[in-house]
């Protein structure tokens, strides 16, 4: 059994998607946590019946005020180690990145310590894990990691001190597909400028879930019609153009995908190779 902890905001219509998901393509036993982060009172109020009504456990903590920013989110996730156990196999899976294939936790993790999307800033003085998708193995001190900012860095800057001394095992990502000729990422119809992201070749990253660069609602009535006819797709057939992605699907790609054959060192301190 493993725990799978997901940070809901902003939107309530993807747990159900999540759930759905996860059951048909999750290759461990798992008890799942929905993190309830919504600062609107009906949303809170609705998150909550869900859980309820799907059978998972609800949590709303209460050690911190939710403001409606990107701090929220960081706090949530350094708060989920006052209901998780070092013990257990951890894993924090964005409300907004779902399973299309089967995977699991377990076996992707094998002996190492920790597991997620690389990022760095500053000219690799700092690197770290992007919250996306992080496995955190059973015995690996889940309760010392710090998801807080960092100078100049994003959510979860400060795991840069965790993985120091940790095993760390990287994940293959794309970056953002948004490129004009990422319309051939998938075997059904994209548009790239919604921009999502592929983790493993297992999970779809609708990528900025919150909607926190303001796009139209028209723009995201449109998007999310389209990762709900994804993930149904998903169901019944493999959804992914690899012959396409292949290139992109690398451990540095989040960061470097721009690059298109710069003779820049890549400076890494962790070896993500």
């Amino acid at each position: 059994m493993i725990n799978i902890f997901s940070v809901h905001a902003k939107r309530t219509d993807f747990l159900r998607l999540h759930l759905e998901q996860l059951n048909l393509f999750c290759g461990d036993k798992f008890e799942y946590y929905c993190i309830d982060n919504f600062k609107d009172a009906p949303k809170s109020d609705l998150i909550k019946a869900q859980c309820s009504e799907l059978g998972v456990n609800y949590v709303r903590f209460n050690n911190y005020e939710i403001t409606g920013t990107a701090l929220d989110h960081s706090l949530a996730l350094n708060s989920i180690k006052n209901i998780a156990s070092d013990r257990d196999v951890n894993v924090i899976l964005e409300f907004d990145v779902f399973l299309i294939n089967g995977f699991s936790f377990i076996d992707f993790i094998e002996s190492y310590n920790i597991s997620g999307v690389y990022q760095q800033r500053s000219d690799f003085d700092k690197e770290y894990l992007a919250p996306f998708v992080v496995i955190v193995n059973k015995d690996s001190n889940f309760s010392t990691i710090d998801f807080g900012f960092g100078d100049s860095c994003d959510v979860g800057g400060n795991t840069r001190f965790y993985l120091k001394n940790k095993e760390v095992k990287w994940m293959k990502h794309t970056s953002a597909l948004e490129h004009e000729s990422d319309n051939a990422s998938f075997t059904l119809d994209y548009n790239p400028e919604f921009g999502v992201q592929l983790i493993e070749n297992s999970f779809l990253h609708y990528y900025r879930g919150t909607n926190w660069d303001n796009k139209s609602i028209n723009y995201e009535i449109l998007k999310t019609e389209w990762l709900e006819a994804a993930l149904k797709e998903s169901k019944t057939r493999d959804i992914i153009n690899y012959d396409y992605v292949k290139k992109y699907h690398t451990k540095t790609s989040h960061a470097f995908r721009y690059w298109n054959g710069s003779n820049q060192k890549f400076n890494s301190k962790l070896n993500v190779y």
